[in-house]
């Protein structure tokens, strides 16, 4: 028993890894609540104000499923440290650019960082979290949560009480975490994949599957996350109120992961995946159209809902793939938020056109579409000892 035990604190991932998730997803998070700003500053049309969050995305989509096939080879885990600097650095220095190019340009970089710091992390997550890997991997993405939910907050604390040079401060905050995080060696703890999962082959078509029902998650997360400050601004709140309402969303989000990835150890993945975007879509409706308070819980609960989903995808990915842990949880992560960008990319459109009451309205096709997709999945709890195909 106590060997068990000692063996199992070897393997597991540091707590540092958690708060370095959060640091890293607060600053990458940091624009949205910026955005409303940058908006009036430069005079962007809800287009342009869509494609920072795309120029985000994409940089790190293209590179997230390349650096984690390549990490899968190498176990380069110093990409943590490095990943979230490059990040930080980028990001803090956005509240100090000339013009709308350069913002594009750091922010391009910030998610170069980002791409770098998530193929190790989510590779370590997977590989010591034993039979509950929904739990492990609800803990280590609640801790992205917390910083998505920090980000907006705290940009609007920052440009409400020091103006936009204020977000020079994450700099040293990023500094630090890599400096931390390189001295533990988190992306050491880890072990390497068993010889039966080095022999198994992907399956490819659950995989796909899989991207499938992320793509239309990811349209309506993004989506929300970018355009939400600017939806209640555009409705007459102060951005310090906009930004903070934004921030609930997210934060609540957190509950989600947790108990998503919970749930599934214990009643298997492919419920929880349909249940968590049916009912999130349908919440959103209701924020939609109803007022007060009740609109604000309804809006609380979407953000549940459509978090509970993503511990769930990536744990069941990486269960497909079980030898290139790096590359699919690269791919999906990297995927899930270039389809987001480009979802906000055309949101914004949308938005421009028809106006934002009206574009907001696809989150929830997208939310339903994603949930009726996933009926498709298999019905077992696990998929780390069979090959079977991905529709039953």
């Amino acid at each position: 028993m106590t060997e068990t035990k000692a063996a199992k604190s070897k393997t597991g991932f540091s707590p540092f890894l958690v708060v370095g998730h959060a640091v890293n997803d607060t600053s990458a998070n940091l624009f949205t609540g910026l955005l409303p700003v940058f908006t009036s500053l430069f005079g962007l049309s809800y287009l342009l104000a869509g494609l920072v969050a795309m120029v985000f995305n994409i940089t790190s989509s293209i590179m997230q499923p390349l650096l984690g096939r390549w990490f899968d080879r190498t176990q380069a885990s110093w990409l943590l440290e490095v990943g979230i600097a490059l990040n930080c650095i980028a990001m803090s220095l956005t509240g100090i650019v000339p013009n709308y190019a350069t913002l594009l340009l750091l922010v391009g970089i910030a998610g170069l960082g980002s791409a770098a710091f998530h193929p190790p992390s989510f590779s370590a997550v997977v590989r010591s979290g034993g039979p509950a890997r929904g739990r492990a991997m609800g803990i280590f993405l609640s801790g992205g949560n917390t910083g998505f939910f920090l980000g907006p907050l705290v940009a609007g604390l920052i440009v409400s009480t020091l103006g936009l040079p204020g977000s020079l401060l994450l700099l040293p905050i990023g500094v630090v975490t890599a400096a931390l995080l390189f001295r533990i060696r988190v992306g050491d703890h880890h072990g390497a994949p068993s010889t039966t999962d080095q022999t198994r082959p992907p399956n490819k078509r659950l995989i796909a599957l899989l991207a499938t029902i992320t793509a239309f998650r990811s349209i309506a997360i993004q989506s929300v996350v970018t355009f939400l400050p600017l939806y209640f601004v555009a409705k007459g709140d102060p951005l310090l109120i906009a930004t903070s309402i934004a921030s609930l969303w997210l934060g609540i989000g957190v509950l989600g992961q947790l108990g998503g990835g919970h749930i599934s150890d214990r009643i298997g993945r492919r419920p929880v995946i349909v249940v968590s975007l049916i009912a999130g879509g349908l919440s959103f409706y209701g924020f939609l159209n109803s007022s007060g308070l009740i609109s604000i819980l309804l809006l609380a609960l979407s953000g549940i809902f459509l978090y509970a989903s993503w511990s769930v995808i990536v744990v069941m990915s990486s269960e497909a793939a079980p030898s290139n842990v790096g590359a699919v949880t690269g791919f999906m992560l990297g995927f899930s938020v270039g389809v987001g960008g480009f979802g906000a990319l055309g949101f914004g459109a949308a938005a421009d056109r028809l106006g934002l009451d009206f574009a907001f309205t696809l989150i929830i096709v997208s939310a339903l579409a994603g949930g009726l997709m996933a009926l498709l999945l298999p019905r077992r709890k696990s998929l780390t000892t069979s090959k079977t195909t991905a529709v039953q």
